[in-house]
């Protein structure tokens, strides 16, 4: 690979569009491409995922003479702003990786393109699963006969364990929150810095916290029949004071509260603390900090009082509605999204494939990521949803969520009165769509 003559000066537009922070820009080309434009591509999925995309766009080059590709990659805990402020400032990339939570607000500043004419003829297009179709539909990313995103992969959740420390305290992994919160005091040794569990206290705690919210609840909806926002009610209370004591009685770290993504994964591996719940993707995160079959046990979550929750979730690859030469980003896109592309991409992420026939390769069912397969297709679990049909859901996790959270951590606010505020907030948000769209809106999945 050789890069353009004037990578330099490409990058540092990239970084000033970017707001000043990336974590990586590879632009991949040859002498012979210097005077094209490459087509450049976002990505906050994290360092094993985007090498990943890395990869594939060298390859995408090296397979299509004369193009060019510049992959970005964000900080995943300034990912939303920094893209926010792309689009505001009238540069956004070509392509976009999104959660499920960001394409509703990217569709209502119309910054998406709508991927209909291109899909319709895609040879392709049927070959996803039912789940990743769903999250995609629940996400605002295919809407009826439009399609502004296809899925990228699958995410899900199970629970991760230092192996020695169990067998120290000749403990198995927690079938049940009570049983999980046992072991997390007996891994509890502040004395020692040792600690039960990797609390994500900043950005992104609500991807902790709500599905032990749905545990005690029993539910996974948000609103009732009448569109009231029902998640401050007695139990979804109880689920959210069961995480916050996990805080307050010294079983994580006290500056857990500050961390993000990067700090709680590496608050495990570096066996700071026990456990924590995360993506399949954190096995390979993991093994590259030098965890093994002899230190890493993952495991199914945990159970709650009224319902074992699959915790699955969605990145969407989108293309920017401004994008000048859409029919040179629908050829990156779809082979991106080709079958082959995305099977490569799963095995070397560990990732559950979004494609149907990705589900029988045997390298992503089975060891330690068997748990997270068996979590997604188990019957009678009840499936972890938000309505990220709502544009105001982005804000929701990345700023308001956090705010109301951390205050509730260092007891400023109870569970009760943070989960009023943030009903508070979701009802405005739900009021606006139904004022706009009619009463008819979005649900959850039923249980499996």
């Amino acid at each position: 690979m050789s890069s353009f003559g004037d990578t330099a000066m490409s990058r540092r537009h990239m970084l000033k569009v970017a707001g000043g922070s990336v974590l990586g820009a590879s632009l991949f080309g040859c002498s012979s491409t210097r005077d094209v434009k490459p087509l450049t591509i976002v990505s906050a999925m994290g360092d094993v995922k985007d090498r990943s995309i890395a990869r594939l766009c060298e390859q995408y080059v090296e397979a299509n003479p004369g193009t060019a590709v510049e992959f970005v990659q964000l900080p995943w805990d300034q990912a939303h702003a920094k893209i926010l402020t792309m689009i505001a400032g009238g540069t956004p990339p070509d392509l976009l990786y999104l959660t499920g939570q960001w394409v509703s607000e990217l569709r209502a500043m119309n910054a998406l393109e709508d991927l209909t004419r291109w899909h319709k003829d895609w040879e392709h297009k049927d070959i996803f699963t039912p789940i990743a179709i769903q999250r995609c539909e629940s996400s605002a990313a295919i809407d009826g006969e439009s399609v502004f995103g296809l899925p990228q992969e699958v995410t899900a959740k199970a629970m991760f364990y230092h192996k020695q420390r169990l067998e120290e305290l000749g403990m198995e992994p927690a079938s049940t929150r009570e049983e999980w919160r046992a072991l997390l005091e007996a891994m509890t040794d502040a004395s020692r810095d040792r600690f039960g569990y990797a609390l994500r206290g900043a950005r992104g705690g609500l991807w902790s916290w709500w599905p032990i919210v749905e545990e005690f609840s029993g539910t996974n909806h948000w609103f009732d029949g009448d569109n009231q926002c029902i998640i401050n009610g007695p139990d979804h209370v109880a689920g959210l004071s069961y995480w916050n004591d996990l805080y307050q009685d010294g079983l994580s770290p006290p500056d857990s509260i500050n961390w993000g993504y990067t700090e709680l994964v590496q608050g495990f591996w570096s066996g700071l603390c026990g456990s924590m719940e995360q993506d399949n993707e954190v096995v390979a995160t993991c093994l590259e900090h030098g965890m093994d079959e002899t230190t890493l046990l993952t495991a199914p979550m945990p159970s709650g009082p009224k319902a074992r929750v699959t915790t699955a979730d969605i990145w969407i690859l989108t293309m920017a509605a401004s994008t000048p030469d859409k029919d040179a980003a629908w050829s990156l896109y779809s082979w991106l999204m080709s079958p082959e592309q995305l099977g490569t991409y799963a095995r070397s992420t560990g990732t559950i494939p979004s494609y149907t026939a990705g589900l029988d390769d045997p390298a992503l069912n089975s060891g330690f990521y068997k748990p997270f397969a068996d979590m997604v297709s188990e019957p009678g679990s009840l499936a972890n949803w938000y309505p990220s049909y709502l544009p105001e859901m982005g804000e929701f996790i990345e700023v308001t969520v956090t705010e109301e959270q951390q205050k509730m951590l260092l007891k400023q606010q109870s569970p009760q009165e943070t989960l009023d505020k943030l009903a508070k907030f979701l009802n405005r948000a739900q009021k606006r769509y139904v004022d706009k769209n009619g009463p008819d809106v979005p649900g959850p999945p039923a249980p499996a």
